[in-house]
């Protein structure tokens, strides 16, 4: 092929190129209708005002964008919303000049639409909204209230500013999102994915550190996804074409990213959710005034966050369905349900500062902690108090005689164990003595566990297995064969 033929095919494929003519839009009226699709039409398409071919199209940026095919000299346009009626006007809400383009000048326009005839500008105020923002106002009180608290413990204040801050962020964002135009509400959704992937990692750094006093090891490994969806949304924002597929609908009103983003955080949070639960024994067993208000705080704080995690594929299979109103398109219910933790939380450390604070439990003396021990081991095998299902350390503080910090410090110090373990080893040695007998022999596993103190099974198994390294059927299953 000559080359001056190859150098004209070049010049004129890029002269076609540059021909099309993208436009895009920068901004809407914040009143304009999530479900209506906007159309450009001019002389371009004899006015047609909702010509399914020239319908605004959303981007993997976010922006509303169609592109007009190649044309020759200069075209007029308007925008509407499918009719005459919905036509695009000026601010003071009065009929503009038509626009006007011309091909080859650029590829790429960028307008603002500032009102639309049949809304004037107005947006139907969601109520909700004034809710949101009192929680979000709450929240910031609330972490000025326990920064304000003396002699903090500086691990548990860490973990509750991370999740609070986090919880104070989604509701100004709900409250953004529900006064901000679709343009805006965009570039807002590629927030919250980041604030899905963080939630159930800062759930479980929360519920250890208030429990334990400590952070948990490895705790930035579980923030690897929300890194990775950061990487990925900053694609999306730059616009990335192999990435725009993504903006494309699934099913009315849901995207794929939407779709892909909700179901692998929902996996996610449900595995942390599941560690969670099995290693904290206090979450699986009603709140009592007899134990710590620590524990009762966790407790509520865990379930709430839970049942608002079983919203999200709820809520997601009513948008499925074709349910679109606000509450549920922009998942309401969720963020209600946790909102509440911020009333929960304020209840509890206004009540109870010395949850957050440091613990510093007294020494007992060490002429008196073999005192302690023997009389302890004492009232263990006499009364045999572990057979009480709801045991407090409180509680056997009381039947000791002494405080039930000096009760801790002894069990500590004595037997290297926290309290529940210490119990606990007490119920599993009398239930495989019990197992033996021809007393017990036809008891199940699960009625001779309530026989000796445990109120549930999982919590039996697991207690059971961390004290022999077996399940009670192989354990007894390997008795067996030795005998």
């Amino acid at each position: 092929m000559p080359r001056s033929l190859i150098i004209a095919l070049i010049l004129l494929s890029s002269q076609l190129a540059y021909s099309q003519a993208t436009f895009i839009i920068r901004s809407l009226p914040a009143g304009t209708p999530a479900t209506d699709t906007i159309f450009i039409c001019g002389t371009f398409n004899n006015w047609v005002p909702n010509d399914p071919r020239y319908a605004v199209q959303k981007q993997s940026d976010g922006h509303l964008a169609v592109t007009l095919p190649v044309g020759l000299g200069t075209i007029e346009y308007k925008f509407t919303r499918g009719s005459w009626t919905k036509v695009e006007t000026d601010a003071a809400n009065r009929y503009t000049e038509n626009r006007m383009f011309t091909f080859g000048t650029t590829d790429q326009v960028f307008v603002s639409i500032d009102n639309w005839l049949d809304l004037g500008g107005v947006k139907k105020l969601n109520y909700i909204v004034f809710y949101f923002f009192a929680c979000a106002f709450q929240g910031v009180a609330l972490c000025l209230l326990v920064f304000r608290i003396h002699k903090k413990d500086w691990n548990k204040w860490t973990a509750f500013f991370v999740v609070n801050a986090l919880l104070t962020g989604l509701l100004v964002l709900m409250v953004l999102d529900e006064t901000v135009n679709q343009i805006w509400q965009s570039y807002l959704g590629f927030i919250f994915p980041m604030i899905l992937f963080c939630w159930g990692p800062a759930q479980w750094l929360y519920i250890h550190a208030m429990a334990t006093g400590s952070l948990p090891r490895r705790i930035h490994l579980l923030f690897i996804p929300a890194a990775a969806v950061l990487v990925f949304v900053s694609a999306r924002m730059v616009n990335l074409g192999n990435l725009g597929f993504l903006s494309g609908l699934m099913a009315e009103g849901v995207t794929w990213d939407n779709a892909i983003f909700f179901t692998t955080s929902f996996v996610f949070n449900v595995a942390i959710v599941f560690r969670t639960f099995g290693q904290f024994l206090f979450l699986r067993t009603a709140p009592a005034v007899q134990r710590e208000a620590r524990e009762n705080l966790l407790y509520y704080f865990f379930w709430i966050a839970f049942v608002a995690l079983l919203m999200v594929p709820v809520n997601a299979a009513l948008i499925f369905s074709g349910v679109h109103v606000p509450f549920v398109d922009h998942f309401h219910g969720v963020v209600v349900l946790l909102s509440l933790l911020v009333f929960v939380e304020t209840y509890f450390f206004w009540r109870y500062p010395e949850i957050i604070r440091e613990e510093k439990l007294p020494a007992a003396p060490a002429e008196n902690a073999q005192h302690w021990v023997e009389k302890l081991n004492a009232l263990m095998r006499s009364t045999k108090p572990y057979k009480k299902a709801d045991l407090s350390v409180s509680d056997l503080a009381e039947m000791l005689g002494t405080k039930p910090h000096v009760l801790s410090k002894v069990i500590n110090d004595g037997y290297h164990k926290n309290f529940r373990d210490y119990v606990n080893s007490y119920r599993i040695e009398e239930f495989i003595a019990l197992a033996g007998t021809k007393e017990f022999r036809h008891y199940t596993f699960l009625a001779l566990a309530q026989e000796v103190g445990f109120n549930s099974k999982s919590t039996f198994n697991l207690a059971f297995k961390k004290l022999t390294n077996k399940s009670p059927r192989d354990y007894f299953k390997s008795r067996q064969a030795v005998n």
